[in-house]
Protein backbone atom coordinates (compact mmCIF):
# COMPACT_ATOMS: atom_id res chain seq x y z
CA UNK A 1 0.00 0.00 0.00
CA UNK A 2 1.37 3.63 -0.45
CA UNK A 3 -0.44 7.18 -0.61
CA UNK A 4 -1.10 8.33 -4.31
CA UNK A 5 -0.83 12.01 -4.79
CA UNK A 6 -4.24 12.68 -3.42
CA UNK A 7 -3.27 10.81 0.32
CA UNK A 8 -5.46 8.26 -0.61
CA UNK A 9 -3.81 4.96 0.01
CA UNK A 10 -3.24 2.80 -3.09
CA UNK A 11 -2.81 -1.09 -3.25
CA UNK A 12 -0.03 -1.48 -6.12
CA UNK A 13 -0.05 -5.31 -6.05
CA UNK A 14 -2.47 -7.78 -7.13
CA UNK A 15 -4.93 -9.64 -5.17
CA UNK A 16 -5.02 -12.78 -4.31
CA UNK A 17 -8.33 -14.95 -4.92
CA UNK A 18 -8.34 -13.97 -8.55
CA UNK A 19 -7.35 -17.56 -10.31
CA UNK A 20 -8.15 -20.33 -8.39
CA UNK A 21 -9.32 -20.76 -4.92
CA UNK A 22 -7.90 -23.96 -4.07
CA UNK A 23 -5.30 -23.18 -1.89
CA UNK A 24 -7.60 -20.99 0.68
CA UNK A 25 -9.90 -22.21 2.81
CA UNK A 26 -12.41 -19.84 4.57
CA UNK A 27 -14.93 -20.08 7.07
CA UNK A 28 -17.90 -17.84 6.04
CA UNK A 29 -18.63 -17.19 9.13
CA UNK A 30 -15.59 -15.39 9.42
CA UNK A 31 -16.24 -13.48 6.62
CA UNK A 32 -17.77 -10.26 8.99
CA UNK A 33 -14.73 -10.52 10.96
CA UNK A 34 -12.30 -9.24 8.57
CA UNK A 35 -13.48 -5.69 7.41
CA UNK A 36 -10.64 -4.22 10.17
CA UNK A 37 -7.74 -3.32 7.59
CA UNK A 38 -5.76 -0.32 6.26
CA UNK A 39 -8.46 1.54 3.72
CA UNK A 40 -9.59 4.87 2.33
CA UNK A 41 -12.67 6.12 4.22
CA UNK A 42 -13.01 9.26 2.14
CA UNK A 43 -12.83 7.48 -1.41
CA UNK A 44 -12.84 3.62 -2.39
CA UNK A 45 -9.80 1.00 -2.10
CA UNK A 46 -7.68 1.84 -5.45
CA UNK A 47 -6.17 -1.28 -7.03
CA UNK A 48 -4.28 -0.95 -10.42
CA UNK A 49 -4.84 -4.76 -10.95
CA UNK A 50 -6.73 -5.72 -14.26
CA UNK A 51 -10.19 -6.69 -13.83
CA UNK A 52 -10.70 -10.14 -11.86
CA UNK A 53 -13.27 -11.91 -13.47
CA UNK A 54 -11.46 -11.17 -17.14
CA UNK A 55 -8.32 -12.98 -15.60
CA UNK A 56 -10.31 -16.08 -13.94
CA UNK A 57 -12.28 -15.85 -17.10
CA UNK A 58 -9.22 -16.83 -19.60
CA UNK A 59 -7.66 -19.33 -16.80
CA UNK A 60 -11.00 -21.35 -16.98
CA UNK A 61 -11.58 -21.20 -20.61
CA UNK A 62 -7.81 -22.61 -21.40
CA UNK A 63 -8.24 -25.44 -18.94
CA UNK A 64 -11.99 -26.30 -19.17
CA UNK A 65 -13.29 -24.94 -22.77
CA UNK A 66 -15.66 -27.87 -22.08
CA UNK A 67 -18.16 -25.44 -19.68
CA UNK A 68 -19.05 -23.51 -23.05
CA UNK A 69 -21.39 -26.20 -23.18
CA UNK A 70 -23.75 -24.22 -20.30
CA UNK A 71 -23.44 -21.10 -22.95
CA UNK A 72 -26.62 -20.23 -24.79
CA UNK A 73 -30.24 -19.51 -24.20
CA UNK A 74 -32.94 -21.17 -21.41
CA UNK A 75 -36.47 -20.20 -23.22
CA UNK A 76 -37.51 -21.44 -19.27
CA UNK A 77 -36.83 -18.06 -17.74
CA UNK A 78 -40.19 -16.86 -20.18
CA UNK A 79 -42.66 -19.16 -19.01
CA UNK A 80 -41.44 -18.01 -15.53
CA UNK A 81 -41.70 -14.67 -16.22
CA UNK A 82 -45.36 -15.33 -17.99
CA UNK A 83 -45.91 -17.32 -14.72
CA UNK A 84 -44.98 -14.76 -12.36
CA UNK A 85 -46.53 -11.72 -13.59
CA UNK A 86 -49.77 -13.66 -13.38
CA UNK A 87 -49.79 -14.80 -9.95
CA UNK A 88 -48.60 -11.07 -9.43
CA UNK A 89 -51.96 -9.93 -10.55
CA UNK A 90 -54.18 -12.36 -8.77
CA UNK A 91 -52.38 -11.21 -5.33
CA UNK A 92 -53.30 -7.98 -6.28
CA UNK A 93 -56.84 -8.80 -6.66
CA UNK A 94 -56.41 -11.28 -2.83
CA UNK A 95 -54.85 -8.16 -1.25
CA UNK A 96 -55.56 -5.20 -1.85
CA UNK A 97 -58.97 -5.19 -0.36
CA UNK A 98 -56.95 -6.21 2.99
CA UNK A 99 -56.82 -3.75 5.93
CA UNK A 100 -53.58 -1.62 6.59
CA UNK A 101 -51.78 -4.27 8.71
CA UNK A 102 -52.70 -7.10 6.59
CA UNK A 103 -51.90 -4.74 3.30
CA UNK A 104 -48.44 -4.35 4.45
CA UNK A 105 -47.63 -8.03 5.61
CA UNK A 106 -48.95 -9.46 2.04
CA UNK A 107 -46.86 -6.87 0.49
CA UNK A 108 -43.60 -7.22 2.39
CA UNK A 109 -44.06 -11.42 2.38
CA UNK A 110 -45.79 -12.54 -1.08
CA UNK A 111 -45.63 -9.30 -3.28
CA UNK A 112 -42.07 -8.29 -2.62
CA UNK A 113 -40.65 -11.82 -2.97
CA UNK A 114 -42.37 -11.68 -6.28
CA UNK A 115 -41.33 -8.75 -7.43
CA UNK A 116 -37.79 -9.42 -6.76
CA UNK A 117 -37.87 -12.57 -8.76
CA UNK A 118 -39.14 -10.34 -11.67
CA UNK A 119 -36.24 -7.91 -11.34
CA UNK A 120 -34.07 -11.48 -11.17
CA UNK A 121 -35.30 -12.20 -14.61
CA UNK A 122 -35.57 -8.53 -15.89
CA UNK A 123 -31.40 -9.11 -15.45
CA UNK A 124 -31.11 -12.11 -17.29
CA UNK A 125 -33.58 -10.81 -19.72
CA UNK A 126 -31.59 -8.04 -20.15
CA UNK A 127 -28.49 -10.05 -20.51
CA UNK A 128 -30.34 -12.01 -23.48
CA UNK A 129 -30.08 -15.46 -22.48
CA UNK A 130 -33.81 -16.20 -22.57
CA UNK A 131 -34.18 -16.10 -26.51
CA UNK A 132 -31.68 -15.73 -29.41
CA UNK A 133 -33.57 -12.61 -30.54
CA UNK A 134 -32.50 -9.56 -28.25
CA UNK A 135 -36.04 -7.89 -29.56
CA UNK A 136 -37.47 -11.29 -27.90
CA UNK A 137 -35.74 -10.45 -24.82
CA UNK A 138 -36.31 -7.20 -24.56
CA UNK A 139 -40.30 -7.95 -24.97
CA UNK A 140 -40.22 -10.43 -22.02
CA UNK A 141 -38.08 -7.62 -19.76
CA UNK A 142 -41.17 -5.37 -20.50
CA UNK A 143 -43.53 -7.96 -19.44
CA UNK A 144 -42.07 -8.48 -16.28
CA UNK A 145 -42.63 -5.08 -15.19
CA UNK A 146 -45.97 -5.91 -15.55
CA UNK A 147 -46.04 -7.70 -12.13
CA UNK A 148 -43.64 -4.24 -11.07
CA UNK A 149 -45.61 -1.45 -12.29
CA UNK A 150 -42.87 0.82 -12.57
CA UNK A 151 -41.25 0.76 -16.26
CA UNK A 152 -37.69 0.03 -15.39
CA UNK A 153 -36.54 -3.21 -17.35
CA UNK A 154 -35.02 -1.50 -20.64
CA UNK A 155 -32.93 1.95 -19.09
CA UNK A 156 -31.85 -0.68 -16.18
CA UNK A 157 -30.77 -3.15 -19.17
CA UNK A 158 -28.89 -0.32 -20.38
CA UNK A 159 -26.57 0.57 -17.45
CA UNK A 160 -26.11 -2.94 -16.10
CA UNK A 161 -24.19 -3.16 -19.51
CA UNK A 162 -22.17 -0.72 -18.24
CA UNK A 163 -21.78 -2.45 -15.13
CA UNK A 164 -20.04 -5.47 -16.89
CA UNK A 165 -18.05 -3.57 -19.66
CA UNK A 166 -16.50 -1.18 -16.56
CA UNK A 167 -16.80 -2.85 -13.63
CA UNK A 168 -15.34 -1.09 -10.29
CA UNK A 169 -14.38 1.93 -12.74
CA UNK A 170 -15.82 5.38 -10.88
CA UNK A 171 -17.85 7.53 -13.50
CA UNK A 172 -18.79 4.45 -15.91
CA UNK A 173 -19.81 1.63 -13.62
CA UNK A 174 -23.28 2.91 -12.44
CA UNK A 175 -23.16 0.67 -9.43
CA UNK A 176 -20.23 2.11 -7.38
CA UNK A 177 -21.60 4.86 -4.78
CA UNK A 178 -21.31 8.61 -6.23
CA UNK A 179 -19.20 11.08 -4.07
CA UNK A 180 -22.18 12.44 -2.33
CA UNK A 181 -22.97 9.09 -1.11
CA UNK A 182 -19.41 8.78 0.05
CA UNK A 183 -19.83 12.11 1.73
CA UNK A 184 -22.68 11.89 3.53
CA UNK A 185 -23.88 8.05 4.12
CA UNK A 186 -22.15 7.62 7.67
CA UNK A 187 -22.86 5.45 10.42
CA UNK A 188 -25.70 3.55 11.22
CA UNK A 189 -28.71 5.87 10.59
CA UNK A 190 -27.41 6.80 7.47
CA UNK A 191 -26.80 3.15 6.21
CA UNK A 192 -30.13 1.85 7.25
CA UNK A 193 -31.70 5.08 5.55
CA UNK A 194 -29.39 4.27 2.44
CA UNK A 195 -30.90 0.42 2.31
CA UNK A 196 -34.42 1.74 3.17
CA UNK A 197 -33.94 4.04 -0.03
CA UNK A 198 -31.63 1.59 -1.97
CA UNK A 199 -34.70 1.79 -5.44
CA UNK A 200 -34.10 5.62 -5.37
CA UNK A 201 -30.26 5.29 -5.05
CA UNK A 202 -30.26 2.65 -8.02
CA UNK A 203 -32.83 4.46 -10.18
CA UNK A 204 -31.62 8.04 -9.89
CA UNK A 205 -27.74 7.35 -9.94
CA UNK A 206 -26.89 6.40 -13.02
CA UNK A 207 -29.19 9.04 -14.55
CA UNK A 208 -28.05 11.79 -12.73
CA UNK A 209 -24.34 10.87 -13.26
CA UNK A 210 -24.60 9.55 -16.66
CA UNK A 211 -27.84 10.42 -18.52
CA UNK A 212 -28.27 8.05 -21.59
CA UNK A 213 -30.62 9.56 -24.23
CA UNK A 214 -33.78 7.36 -24.33
CA UNK A 215 -34.40 4.73 -27.19
CA UNK A 216 -37.56 3.61 -28.80
CA UNK A 217 -37.42 0.70 -26.69
CA UNK A 218 -37.39 2.46 -23.26
CA UNK A 219 -40.79 4.50 -24.90
CA UNK A 220 -41.95 1.43 -25.36
CA UNK A 221 -41.15 0.34 -21.92
CA UNK A 222 -42.79 3.32 -20.51
CA UNK A 223 -45.96 3.57 -22.22
CA UNK A 224 -46.98 -0.01 -22.36
CA UNK A 225 -46.53 -0.33 -18.47
CA UNK A 226 -48.09 2.91 -17.67
CA UNK A 227 -51.33 1.38 -19.84
CA UNK A 228 -51.40 -1.60 -18.03
CA UNK A 229 -51.26 0.50 -13.97
CA UNK A 230 -54.23 2.29 -16.22
CA UNK A 231 -56.41 -0.75 -16.53
CA UNK A 232 -55.56 -2.27 -13.10
CA UNK A 233 -56.58 1.14 -11.45
CA UNK A 234 -59.60 1.43 -13.51
CA UNK A 235 -60.61 -2.53 -13.27
CA UNK A 236 -59.47 -2.92 -10.04
CA UNK A 237 -59.15 -0.05 -7.74
CA UNK A 238 -56.08 2.68 -6.64
CA UNK A 239 -55.25 0.20 -3.96
CA UNK A 240 -54.23 -2.59 -6.36
CA UNK A 241 -52.05 -0.53 -8.03
CA UNK A 242 -50.22 0.70 -4.86
CA UNK A 243 -49.78 -2.89 -3.13
CA UNK A 244 -48.21 -3.43 -6.37
CA UNK A 245 -45.58 -0.60 -6.11
CA UNK A 246 -45.44 -1.26 -2.68
CA UNK A 247 -44.31 -4.81 -2.98
CA UNK A 248 -41.77 -3.65 -5.68
CA UNK A 249 -40.49 -1.01 -3.34
CA UNK A 250 -40.01 -3.63 -0.64
CA UNK A 251 -38.61 -5.80 -2.75
CA UNK A 252 -35.37 -3.70 -3.63
CA UNK A 253 -35.09 -2.20 0.04
CA UNK A 254 -35.07 -3.59 3.50
CA UNK A 255 -35.78 -7.03 2.11
CA UNK A 256 -33.97 -9.99 2.76
CA UNK A 257 -33.57 -11.03 -0.89
CA UNK A 258 -32.54 -7.56 -1.67
CA UNK A 259 -28.97 -7.70 0.39
CA UNK A 260 -27.69 -8.80 -2.96
CA UNK A 261 -27.56 -5.41 -3.77
CA UNK A 262 -25.16 -4.84 -0.66
CA UNK A 263 -23.91 -8.61 -1.10
CA UNK A 264 -22.49 -9.06 -4.28
CA UNK A 265 -19.49 -5.92 -4.27
CA UNK A 266 -18.63 -4.54 -0.81
CA UNK A 267 -15.62 -5.35 0.35
CA UNK A 268 -16.05 -7.17 3.49
CA UNK A 269 -12.55 -9.34 2.61
CA UNK A 270 -9.66 -7.53 1.55
CA UNK A 271 -8.73 -6.51 -2.09
CA UNK A 272 -11.52 -9.04 -3.05
CA UNK A 273 -14.33 -7.31 -4.93
CA UNK A 274 -17.50 -10.20 -5.82
CA UNK A 275 -19.15 -12.68 -3.91
CA UNK A 276 -21.19 -14.87 -4.00
CA UNK A 277 -24.40 -15.85 -1.53
CA UNK A 278 -24.88 -19.37 -1.36
CA UNK A 279 -27.76 -20.79 1.03
CA UNK A 280 -31.91 -21.60 0.71
CA UNK A 281 -32.41 -18.03 -0.75
CA UNK A 282 -31.27 -18.94 -3.84
CA UNK A 283 -34.13 -20.94 -4.73
CA UNK A 284 -36.06 -17.43 -4.42
CA UNK A 285 -33.85 -15.24 -5.95
CA UNK A 286 -32.91 -17.55 -9.03
CA UNK A 287 -29.37 -18.10 -8.40
CA UNK A 288 -28.26 -14.49 -8.42
CA UNK A 289 -26.01 -15.47 -5.70
CA UNK A 290 -23.71 -16.95 -7.55
CA UNK A 291 -22.51 -13.42 -8.52
CA UNK A 292 -19.30 -14.02 -8.95
CA UNK A 293 -19.92 -17.34 -11.78
CA UNK A 294 -22.40 -14.45 -13.08
CA UNK A 295 -19.50 -11.97 -14.23
CA UNK A 296 -17.37 -14.93 -14.89
CA UNK A 297 -20.07 -15.79 -17.82
CA UNK A 298 -22.88 -13.30 -18.11
CA UNK A 299 -23.49 -15.67 -21.04
CA UNK A 300 -24.81 -18.54 -18.66
CA UNK A 301 -28.30 -18.25 -17.84
CA UNK A 302 -28.63 -18.37 -14.18
CA UNK A 303 -30.63 -21.68 -14.43
CA UNK A 304 -27.23 -23.11 -15.62
CA UNK A 305 -24.90 -21.08 -13.00
CA UNK A 306 -24.23 -24.16 -10.09
CA UNK A 307 -23.80 -26.15 -13.04
CA UNK A 308 -20.67 -23.99 -13.79
CA UNK A 309 -19.07 -24.30 -9.96
CA UNK A 310 -19.45 -27.73 -10.02
CA UNK A 311 -17.75 -28.69 -12.89
CA UNK A 312 -14.97 -26.07 -11.76
CA UNK A 313 -15.02 -26.18 -8.59
CA UNK A 314 -11.37 -25.27 -7.68
CA UNK A 315 -12.18 -21.58 -9.00
CA UNK A 316 -15.04 -21.09 -6.79
CA UNK A 317 -15.57 -23.38 -4.18
CA UNK A 318 -13.11 -22.54 -1.00
CA UNK A 319 -13.89 -18.46 -2.02
CA UNK A 320 -15.32 -16.63 0.93
CA UNK A 321 -19.22 -16.14 0.35
CA UNK A 322 -22.21 -15.08 2.44
CA UNK A 323 -24.41 -17.48 3.32
CA UNK A 324 -27.01 -15.64 5.48
CA UNK A 325 -28.19 -12.25 3.45
CA UNK A 326 -29.68 -10.97 7.40
CA UNK A 327 -26.04 -11.16 8.80
CA UNK A 328 -24.89 -9.34 5.85
CA UNK A 329 -26.94 -6.83 6.04
CA UNK A 330 -26.50 -6.61 9.80
CA UNK A 331 -22.75 -6.19 9.10
CA UNK A 332 -22.93 -3.78 6.89
CA UNK A 333 -25.03 -1.39 9.01
CA UNK A 334 -23.28 -1.40 12.34
CA UNK A 335 -19.94 -2.38 11.17
CA UNK A 336 -18.00 0.60 10.79
CA UNK A 337 -15.28 -0.89 8.47
CA UNK A 338 -17.95 -1.09 6.62
CA UNK A 339 -20.31 2.05 3.88
CA UNK A 340 -20.03 3.11 0.54
CA UNK A 341 -16.04 3.48 1.19
CA UNK A 342 -16.30 -0.32 1.08
CA UNK A 343 -15.97 -0.73 -2.54
CA UNK A 344 -12.59 -1.48 -5.00
CA UNK A 345 -12.00 1.05 -8.15
CA UNK A 346 -9.14 0.02 -10.67
CA UNK A 347 -7.44 3.57 -11.14
CA UNK A 348 -7.32 6.49 -9.07
CA UNK A 349 -9.83 9.54 -9.04
CA UNK A 350 -9.56 11.99 -11.76
CA UNK A 351 -10.05 14.69 -9.22
CA UNK A 352 -10.34 14.32 -5.54
CA UNK A 353 -10.76 17.01 -2.72
CA UNK A 354 -10.52 15.93 0.90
Amino acid sequence: MKKNKFGLLEDITEPGLIKKSNDVSWKNDEIYKQTNFDKNTTYFHIMGHEESHAVRRREILKNHPEIQVLFGNDINSAWLGITFVLIQFSFITLFSQLNLFWFLITAYVFGATLSHALHVLVHDFTHFTCFESITLNKLMAIWANFGQGVPSAITFGRYHADHHTFLNLEALDPDLPSRLELQYIKGPVMKFLFVAFLPLFYALRPVILRPLKPNAYEVINAVSVFFVDYLIVHYIGMQALLWLLLSTYFGLSVHPFAVHLIAEHYEFINRMETYDYIGWANFFVLNIGYHTEHHDFHMIPWTRLPLLRKMVPEYYENLPCHTNYVNTLLAYIFDGYMGPFSRIVRSSPVNFKQ
